[in-house]
Order: structure tokens, then sequence, then C-alpha cells
């Protein structure tokens, strides 16, 4: 079939559409593969195609050279890149050199950057599309050889932050806040005149933004995206908050209601027009990026814009470098320790029966310090886990690999901690026999006036066996994650 359309293209036969079949059955490797051993370094009659006076057949020839991945190409592929008039083709001549060992090339690719900038300032509008996507890519290309020094973040106070956090608990994070002027939002808390090493210490929140100011385009497009972060104050806070000074690598992350295919235009295009506002102060990366822009679509029309900061290291949890499917999220365990701190005790013996790799009984003994720990859990990957986490939080944690139900101890223990296994396939019937046995397991291990804190989305089976046992106690109950259901129970055994 390659041989056939490759062929008839030789013969001047058809040539523009049987190029387009040519480029697609060669996006199989095989095919491919074959392809070029067929050509056999051959490129000359598809590099001729590149001079023809038809713009597709320049377009789509220049496409399949850069698939063929030979260097040998390349001065062919440069050549007529610099010939073309056409500006809807100029981007398939650096396409295909980007997937070629390119870097000889780069001090003209430089220079054609730098020109570029100056042809997007007067271009029209029609033109102006297809110079924007030449500019993207000739900017992914020298950033694959050249990339910005990355920036050092130097913190100190701030005006304006978000801090997003768990909807139902957001007072639990804005008690914990001892600078600044704090309001409550749906998603989390608000602080103006935040101290950033304050915030760095709160175990709570999930996500820290900062808010840009500005002018809100009230239009839906990239084009008023763009405006909007540009009206902002960006580029002042990026250097206030950064020791060196130079052009930050950034991603778009957009929340809104375009579909997939709709977002991804929507994201390229901001990116390159933000590119180019900024004369490449802020530079678009894939991989490798400093901050993310977040762009929020406003029920007032436009774009709400935010700036996320990766050079802001969060150090909270970096011991969880291990984890399992069913691992508690980090913030979340923190979250369960400083809700139920009331009710823990310092020097305690804690047990969790199924500790999965650590989390719960790490988070506990950082909010209130603990005498001895002992973790069980049946799943040995995860005894594994949790041994390497405890290690790098600088825990002494006694990790065991065995069913909970055949654990024996030579003495009681003050705290049983745990994140309660999900249903998953079992029936209600089996899950309810579960709660009874795990209920029953427990008062034979725990202290009189010994603590429950369990974290379960299965409040039905845990508010049963609390009526029909009288030897445990309901101290607090509070709804962790809405969604699902999952709920934080602190129970008192009475012995």
């Amino acid at each position: 079939m390659v041989k056939d359309i490759y062929e008839s293209i030789c013969r001047g036969e058809d040539v523009r559409a049987n190029l387009i079949c040519l480029k697609q059955l060669i996006a199989d490797k095989k095919e491919k593969s074959a392809f070029a051993y067929m050509l056999a370094g051959d490129f000359r009659k598809l590099a001729a195609l590149l001079k023809d006076k038809d713009a597709k057949i320049r377009k789509n020839a220049a496409l399949i050279l850069g698939e063929l991945e030979s260097e040998d190409v390349l001065p062919w592929l440069y050549e007529a890149y610099e010939k073309e008039k056409q500006l809807f083709v100029r981007e398939s001549y650096l396409k295909a050199m980007e997937k070629l060992n390119f870097s000889q090339m780069l001090p003209k690719l430089k220079k054609r950057q730098k020109t570029l900038q100056e042809e997007l300032l007067y271009a029209a509008d029609e033109g102006k599309k297809h110079l924007q996507k030449e500019a993207a890519v000739l900017s992914r290309m020298i950033l694959k050889y050249e990339k910005p020094k990355h920036h050092t973040f130097c913190g100190g106070k701030t005006e304006d932050v978000i801090l997003l956090c768990n909807r139902n608990n957001r007072q639990i994070t804005a008690r914990q806040i001892q600078t600044g002027e704090v309001s409550m939002l749906a998603g989390g808390v608000r602080i103006q005149g935040a101290d950033l090493q304050e915030i760095a210490k709160i175990r709570t929140w999930q996500e820290l933004l900062f808010p840009l100011h500005g002018k809100v385009e009230r239009e839906y497009t990239a084009e008023a995206a763009a405006q909007t972060v540009w009206n902002t104050e960006i580029m002042e806070l990026l250097q206030s908050l950064h020791e060196e000074k130079g052009a930050f690598l950034f991603r778009i992350e957009y929340k809104g209601s375009l579909d997939e295919r709709k977002k991804g235009e929507f994201v390229k295009k901001t990116a390159s027009l933000l590119e180019e506002k900024s004369e490449r102060m802020l530079i678009n990366s894939i991989s490798d990026y400093e901050i993310e822009i977040r762009i929020v679509e406003s029920k007032k029309g436009g774009y709400l814009p935010f700036l996320r900061l990766y050079t802001m290291e969060d150090e909270r949890f970096v011991y969880r470098k291990e984890s399992i499917a069913a691992s508690i999220a980090p913030v979340n365990a923190a979250l369960i320790m400083q809700i139920a701190g009331d009710y823990l005790k310092e020097n305690a013996q804690v047990l969790d029966p199924f500790c999965g790799v650590g989390t719960m009984l790490i988070e506990r003994d950082i909010r209130v310090p603990a005498r001895e720990k002992y973790g069980i859990d049946i799943f040995g990957e995860a005894i594994r886990g949790a041994r390497e986490n405890a290690s790098y939080a600088g825990e002494k944690i006694n990790f065991i690999n065995r069913d909970y139900f055949d654990f024996t101890h030579a003495y009681l223990f003050d705290e049983i901690i745990t994140n309660m296994p999900v249903r998953g396939r079992k029936s209600k019937e089996e899950t309810d026999a579960f709660y009874g046995r795990f209920f029953e397991k427990s008062a034979g291990l725990l202290k009189a006036d010994g603590i429950l804190v369990l974290y379960s989305n299965e409040q039905g089976f845990i508010r049963k066996q609390l009526r029909i046992r009288n030897d445990y106690r309901l101290l607090a109950e509070q709804c962790i994650r809405e969604k699902d259901q999952f709920y934080l129970f602190v129970i008192q055994y009475k012995g």
C-alpha cells in the first residue's frame, strides 16, 4: 500500500491526496518503518515537493519528512521554511524539524523568533493566528535546548492568599491562622496580609493560590482570558516573591464549561497570547513549569485568574514517598487529627489496625506526640511502604504484617485510630458482620475510657454498633467528604 502510494506521488498522480493518505499510513510504526526501509535514505523526491506551487503539497511533504526522523532532511526543511510565503505552511516546517536534532539551527531559529515578535505587533487578524501558531512551535523548540534558569522562592508577606481546603471543615484551617485578616469562601479561606511561613506549617489546606487583581474582560474567549491575566499584577508579584529575574515557565489550568477538545484549543491559544503579550517573560512549557496560571470561568462573564507557585515547596507531607490505591490523602489524615485533637492523649499507646502506608499514625504523632505506635495490615506491600514512610518522617513505629483479628498484645492501648477498609465487593451482610467483629476485637485491646478514631463511609454500620453495644459512647461525628459520605467518628470505650 505504502509503496503504491509513493510511486503514484513520484509519477505526479493526484499528489496532494496521495500525500495526505501517505501521512496517515505512516502514523502506524510498522508502516513508517517499511516506508523508511523502502526509501533507503533517498529523500530527494519528497524534498523536491517542498518547492511545489501547491502550498498544501509543501505542507504535507514537510510533515512526512519530519516523520522519517533523519537529520539529512534538515537543510531542505530549513531552506524551505525561510522561503515560505504562505503563513499557514510555516508551522509545518517547524513541526517537522522539531522531531529531529535541530540544535545546529538554534541561532537561526532564535533570530527568527525575534523577527516574528515584531511581525506579531503589526499583523492583521487573519494572518496573526498563523503567526501565533508558528511562534508557539518556535518557543517550544528553543525551550528544548535552552531553558531559562529556575527561580528561587523567597516568600514573605503577601497581600492576598486563598487556601483551598475541605469544604465542610474550612473553619478548622481558619482557626489556625494567626496573621492577617481571614474571610470564608465556599471552598476555602482567604487571607489579607498572610504570612507565608506561618501558612506553610498549617497541615489542613490542600492548595495555595494567589488571586490576580485587575480588569476582567467579560468575554468567554482566549483573547479575553489572556488580556485579563495581563491586566493583573502577575509580573510584579512573581518578581517580588522570587530572588532571580528572568522569564518564568508556565502552564495554564482551565476550570470551566468547555469540552475537552475546545478546552485544548483554548489553553493553547491563551498560552500563545500570553507569551506574546509578555514578550516571552512568560514561556509556555508542557513540563518542567514553575508556575500555574489558573483561569476560572466566571458566572458574571469572562475569567478569574489565579496563580499557583511550584517554586514554593510544600514540605508538609514529604515523608509520603509510598502509597497504595486505598491510601488516605495526607491532608485528610491531618484534618482528622486536627478535629480529633482534643480527644487525643499525650504519650499514648496507639494502634492502627488497618494502617496501610502509615499515614494516619504519622499524622497522629505530629498532632499529639505518642509513646508507642503499632501499625497492622494484612497487605505486605502496604507494610513495606509504611516502614519507608515512617523512616522518611523520622518516626519510630512498630509495623506488623498480620490480620487484625489474629493480633494479640501484652498490654492494652489508649487509642485505636484507623482509616476503615472500604466495602468493595462485600455484601451488606458481610460488612455488617465485619463491623461487629471489629468492635468486639477492639473492646479486647482498648483500655477503659480508651478512644476509637474511625474514618469510614459506612456510618450506618458504625451507628448500629453504637446502638446495640452499651460499652461504647459516641463523642464526636463529623462529615469529611460529603460527596462519598466519608465521616470521622470519635468513640469512647467505657470498658
